[in-house]
């Protein structure tokens, strides 16, 4: 039989991801909805909705997100898009990807998937205007922040 020559879904991957996410739904985050679990472009890729902690300029937002998988994980980090518009100083303008040091400096492979959604959660919480994203052109208030939140990130959006 001929190879498709299609990308092969990483067994023992997809095996440990399913089990972190029937972890989740044996014990949910109050602030993660709707996850799915696809493959998209030969990596596995989570896609959900992450909820805007209460008191933030982000509260009552409901973020859609991307966590792509590559076939190192998890020895390297998932990538994490917010695919919603968002003004977030340690959030790219241009991509949405996250930046936070769960998923870069101290990022440990034995790190769950609840950890990296709540790390994700407390970036929302507590954002870094000190310390923004390098070369975003977008400038970032927590004004803004907030007004983003009402104009892009509501439910029925």
């Amino acid at each position: 039989m001929a190879d498709s020559g299609a990308p092969k879904r990483p067994v023992k991957q997809t095996e440990k991801l399913l089990s972190a996410l029937q972890a989740l739904n044996d014990n949910p985050l109050p602030f993660v909805r709707d996850l799915q679990l696809g493959f998209v472009d030969g990596v596995n890729e989570l896609k959900g909705i992450l909820i805007g902690p209460d008191n933030s300029d982000y509260a009552d937002g409901h973020f859609r997100f991307s966590m792509r998988f590559p076939p190192q994980y998890p020895f390297v980090p998932p990538d994490f898009t917010i695919v919603t518009a968002i003004c977030h100083p340690n959030v790219d303008s241009r991509t949405g990807t996250a930046c936070h040091d769960a998923l870069l400096s101290t990022y440990d492979p034995h790190m769950t998937l609840k950890n990296l959604l709540t790390e994700i959660h407390n970036l929302l919480a507590q954002p870094n205007y000190d310390v923004p994203l390098e070369n975003d052109t977008l400038e970032k208030t927590r004004e803004k922040a907030s007004e983003w939140t009402k104009s892009f990130a509501q439910p029925s959006q």
